[in-house]
């Protein structure tokens, strides 16, 4: 996602140039952080995953007078279903769980946990194979929903806060 400042940023650039790489700098790295918590908020709100654990397959690089820009990586393989809050119902052999919020509990049949690594396993068909339940990875999490809601905010954002950090700085000069 790109923000382009008509105008204002040459007009800045010429009469303080190093004022003006700061504030860039600056203003990128705190909108960058606000849309990376927007994008967590996003997806909390659909999914039934803790912040935490998300935020620990988001690597992120922040803004550097070098680069001028903050990269949000998202990487992971596909959860066991151990993750999303795994029930042993009444019934013997069978286990639920709550992956989207609002929709009600996954129920799986002939299903188990396991103690030494904590995943939720489940017999293939009517043999004795047993498999791990597999279910979505966190990068299919971030739909076009939530990713238009964050592109948005930076765009609302960007001006004002840009605004507000150059004042800042023209105030310690």
């Amino acid at each position: 996602m790109e923000v382009k400042l008509t105008g204002l940023d040459k007009a800045l650039a010429v009469l303080h140039p190093e004022v003006y790489k700061k504030t860039l700098n600056r203003t990128v790295n705190n909108i960058g952080d606000k849309a990376r918590t927007q994008m967590v908020k996003g997806v909390r709100s659909q999914y039934n995953i803790k912040a935490a654990e998300l935020k620990k397959f988001m690597k992120f690089r922040k803004s550097r007078f070098s680069t001028m820009e903050y990269v949000i990586d998202v990487r992971s393989s596909r959860f066991n279903a151990m993750r999303f809050a795994p029930k042993r119902l009444k019934q013997k052999g069978k286990m639920s769980v709550l992956i989207k919020k609002g929709q009600g509990r996954k129920t799986f049949k002939a299903a188990t946990f396991t103690a030494k690594n904590g995943a939720l396993l489940q017999r293939k068909g009517n043999t004795q194979e047993i498999i791990g339940v597999k279910t979505l990875s966190v990068p299919q999490m971030f739909n076009k929903k939530t990713l238009k809601e964050t592109d948005e905010m930076v765009s609302k954002e960007f001006g004002k806060k840009f605004q507000d950090n150059f004042n800042f700085y023209i105030g310690n000069i």
